[in-house]
């Protein structure tokens, strides 16, 4: 089993962060004054880098961002939109088709790939094209992809608040240091649990990056959602069947840029499922900038996933099940 590269990739993020965002420039070939929105196609750890951005977005921007993880894009898009093309392989199928659809709409077009179908179909009609220049697991990539484009996205948005977050992570990804006991931890609490992670809607990507990185890397289920939502429907859901109790363990994770009245929700809810004798536990990132928060609760998790790979006995690199998949699609 590839149970070392494995970390040794996990410990590659604050390398990979700073090689992306220095396989670019800023510059971008078309005029931003005609953007009406902004659309991400891409799917599985490439779609997750357009998650992060969209949160992190989210106070900044005034015009529409949105993920597409499909074969098209919506109807609204056009000439006036900005799709960015993100696939690490270059050979997903369905972010080729976006950027088939994207071509023929005459949108303004950013494509990111180590190579593949996207790298030719970008230079067969002059599309700007960041080339990710090492052959790695899409999911341990999402560092290197999400700032490759967050240095585009600069440009973009023109906003020195914006930037100077981005500036202090590059900066402090020189000397970062990883939680190695809290994510051993935490990948004994879901040892033979099924671990759930409950987010405020603005650090959606983060709930996402934990429950894929769980499948992926430690082959165990987990499920995401967001607060407030899940206050709607998913905490009534919480009480049946009675089983449940014993085969869950509940991550309650908590932002300083969360909003006031979520943070109340956050407790309130956790005090409800508290009383009904689950597994709980509220993890707190404090820091200023939430896109460090961003970046230092998904390496933490990473690490918990890795761990919970080797409790599982499985290879933590393997993903045998999508590649039958991709396979049987070919047929």
């Amino acid at each position: 089993m590839n149970n070392e590269k494995m970390l040794n990739l996990i410990r590659e993020f604050p390398n990979l962060v700073k090689m992306g965002y220095s396989l670019t420039d800023s510059t971008l070939d078309f005029s931003k004054k005609t953007i009406t929105n902004i659309i991400y196609a891409g799917m599985g750890g490439s779609a997750l880098a357009g998650d992060v951005i969209r949160d992190f977005l989210f106070p900044f921007s005034k015009i529409g961002f949105e993920i597409i993880r499909n074969y098209n894009l919506p109807e609204y898009a056009g000439k006036n939109s900005f799709i960015i093309i993100s696939s690490f392989s270059g050979n997903t199928e369905e972010t080729i088709s976006c950027f088939k659809d994207a071509l023929k709409r005459g949108s303004k077009i950013l494509a990111v790939s180590s190579g593949g179908e996207i790298e030719r179909i970008a230079k067969t009609n002059r599309i700007s094209h960041i080339k990710l220049p090492i052959d790695i697991p899409p999911r341990t990539a999402f560092g290197m992809t999400l700032f490759c484009i967050l240095r585009k996205i600069e440009s973009f948005y023109d906003n020195q608040e914006l930037k100077n977050m981005i500036a202090d992570v590059l900066m402090r990804m020189d000397d970062y240091s990883f939680d190695y006991k809290n994510a051993k931890m935490l990948s004994k609490m879901m040892q033979n649990r099924i671990p759930i992670f409950y987010t405020d809607t603005s650090f959606s990507s983060v709930g996402r990056r934990c429950a894929n990185q769980m499948s992926e890397n430690a082959k165990h289920f987990a499920h995401f959602n967001l607060i407030p939502e899940m206050n709607h429907n998913e905490i009534v859901g919480l009480e049946m069947p009675k089983i449940l109790k014993k085969s869950v363990v509940i991550f309650f994770l908590s932002f300083r840029q969360d909003n006031s009245r979520n943070k109340k929700r956050n407790l309130i809810t956790k005090r409800i499922v508290d009383k009904n004798s689950f597994v709980t536990i509220s993890i707190n990132f404090e820091d200023a900038n939430p896109l460090f928060n961003i970046i230092d609760s998904v390496i933490l998790f990473d690490l918990a996933s890795y761990y919970l790979a080797l409790f599982n006995k499985v290879d933590p690199m393997a993903v045998k099940r999508i590649s039958l998949l991709k396979n049987g699609m070919k047929k």
